[in-house]
């Protein structure tokens, strides 16, 4: 059976292209040529188009694939409590979402076409969501804050809280923040992990402090995303720097690593915030409970949970075509991490 992807091939473009095309989407902006010659790819390969509308014959149930392993969600409250958004909110709505399919070397998608809709947790590899597309149309983009604008998505604007996070360090007198952060990956079909573009908090970090003037790659540390490699990082930062040049200020990309972070500072006789100001995102239980209270981004994880249903059950129920971006607005928790710079 021709793929929509055949028919990009064909036609020299991106299967999301195609899709929107195919679709009729009013946003894209493609010229009459670039539509006429996937028509004709269309036409020559004899490529069936995915039936919409056919959520009446099929069972109103829904389905998720999660790039985390089950062992990880455990470890990671972020997407545990997306998790719990979800349910909760499919509970609420009587729509059955006991399918989980977990991306690994030895994934199976079968009975996908059958569903009513699919919620995608975490970064899938484009060509792996195309995949899933073309068995199953009604797809859901949870936390990916690249989600091509051809899919539903719902995610947090991690730009914004970033850009605030550096602001308040700014006016505190911090002119030396670090960044410690983890790498962004994505799941290909085949259940790889595979290195991707910066995560966008480290974009924006470098972005801001860029045009600042004071971006330095030396105060830049990546890695993992557990509280394991936030104390070897910081460790590393540690032993990197003299007293006179080593940074301030440390913006952290996740709860679970300002952890491992508020570990290697104390192991080091070191203090928050007198010697370093400390911020972070995700606001996890713990981080109200640590010494001190942790300043972080308050992200509205069960909401990204909700949200995400509520936009499958307008595609189970074929209540809309056009595709929709939410983005679930965070707030600062401010806490005894950070404080004024000493002049």
């Amino acid at each position: 059976m021709v793929g929509i992807r055949e028919v990009a091939r064909k036609a020299g473009v991106s299967p999301a292209t195609v899709s929107r095309v195919l679709n009729n989407d009013p946003t894209l902006s493609a010229t009459a040529e670039t539509r006429a010659r996937i028509h004709e790819a269309v036409k020559k390969l004899n490529y069936k188009k995915p039936e919409r509308g056919t959520a009446k014959k099929m069972n109103h149930s829904l389905g998720l694939i999660t790039a985390a392993s089950e062992r990880g969600e455990i470890e990671d409250p972020y997407f545990r409590a997306i998790r719990l958004g979800i349910e909760a909110e499919a509970k609420k709505c009587h729509i059955a979402a006991n399918r989980i399919y977990r991306v690994s070397e030895n994934h199976s998608l079968k009975g996908i076409e059958a569903l009513g809709a699919v919620i995608i947790l975490g970064n899938l590899e484009e060509s792996f969501i195309q995949e899933i597309y073309e068995k199953n149309p009604r797809i859901v983009l949870v936390d990916d804050t690249t989600a091509n604008e051809s899919f539903d998505a719902v995610y947090t604007d991690f730009e914004m809280i970033t850009k605030k996070h550096l602001e308040r360090l700014w006016q505190l007198g911090h002119r030396n923040i670090a960044f410690i952060g983890g790498v962004r990956t994505v799941k290909t079909s085949s259940g790889k992990d595979v290195l991707l573009s910066e995560d966008v908090r480290y974009q924006t970090y470098k972005k801001w402090l860029t045009i600042k003037g004071a971006y330095k790659e030396e105060n830049v540390f990546l890695g993992g995303w557990g509280s394991q490699d936030g104390l070897e990082m910081t460790e590393e930062m540690l032993t990197k720097f003299t007293d006179n040049k080593v940074p301030t200020a440390i913006v952290v990309a996740s709860d679970p690593l300002a952890i491992g972070v508020y570990r290697a500072i104390q192991k080091a006789g070191k203090k928050i915030p007198e010697d370093f100001s400390i911020a972070s995102f995700d606001n996890i239980e713990v981080t109200e409970f640590l010494t001190p209270p942790l300043t972080t981004a308050d992200i509205e994880t069960e909401q990204l949970g909700k949200m995400a249903v509520r936009l499958a059950k307008e595609r189970i129920r074929d209540e809309r075509d056009v595709p929709i971006h939410v983005v679930v607005p965070s707030r600062i928790i401010l806490r005894e991490s950070e404080k004024a710079l000493d002049k």
